[in-house]
């Protein structure tokens, strides 16, 4: 088997990833399944959603989460 050569390379950075704030409503109903939306950036959004279905079901939370951008951070 021949060995594998390992090369350095001086990489430049293409992108600037930075961070964003994305929120997600989920909720489950009276059988234990689990409904979700898509997440956003519009937390207001996730708490409109959440009160609608909060008529529907007693187990509603939204989840914030932090997550790598590549094309910009929070507005």
């Amino acid at each position: 088997m021949k060995d594998i050569e390992i090369k350095s390379v001086e990489a430049k950075q293409i992108a600037l990833p930075s961070k964003i704030t994305l929120y997600c409503c989920v909720c489950f109903n009276e059988h234990g399944i689990m409904f979700a939306n898509s997440p956003t950036q519009d937390k207001q959004y996730q708490e409109s959603y959440a009160f609608s279905m909060g008529k529907h079901s007693d187990n509603v939370a939204i989840y914030k989460f932090a997550i790598d951008s590549p094309k910009g951070g929070n507005k």
